[in-house]
């Protein structure tokens, strides 16, 4: 289940999103003290905040290292597809030469028997 996490790309991602949420905190609790108060007056308050802190810190950290190993595992599985399939098609094409290729052979490419030319001329008459 653990096996192939980035955890130090992780908490370095982590690190920022806490930065930038404690920087917000002070903006506003500077800005607006009157509707965004967090009780930092008191040492019962400081420490609420900091436990609140540790932890979204450790959830951020392990919920970008899940979300980025399976974007990586994603993206692999995708460019292996595609690579075989974009190799095959161009390896039949060359062997065929001038035959016409069947459908399934420019299946997600550009159709080369188009032209927009053409269908310009067409929608004009």
């Amino acid at each position: 289940m653990f096996e192939g996490l980035e955890w130090r790309r992780a908490f370095k991602r982590a690190a920022v999103l806490i930065g930038l949420w404690l920087v917000s905190v002070y903006v506003f609790s500077t800005a607006f003290p009157e509707y965004f108060d967090l009780g930092l007056d008191s040492r019962a308050g400081v420490v609420t905040f900091a436990v609140n802190t540790v932890f979204f810190f450790f959830f951020f950290a392990v919920l970008t290292a899940f979300t980025e190993r399976s974007k990586k595992r994603r993206l692999a599985g995708s460019n292996q597809r595609k690579g075989d399939s974009g190799a095959k098609a161009a390896r039949r094409s060359s062997v065929s030469g001038d035959e016409e290729a069947g459908s399934s052979d420019l299946k997600g490419r550009h159709n080369p028997n188009t032209s927009r030319k053409k269908a310009t001329r067409r929608r004009r008459r």
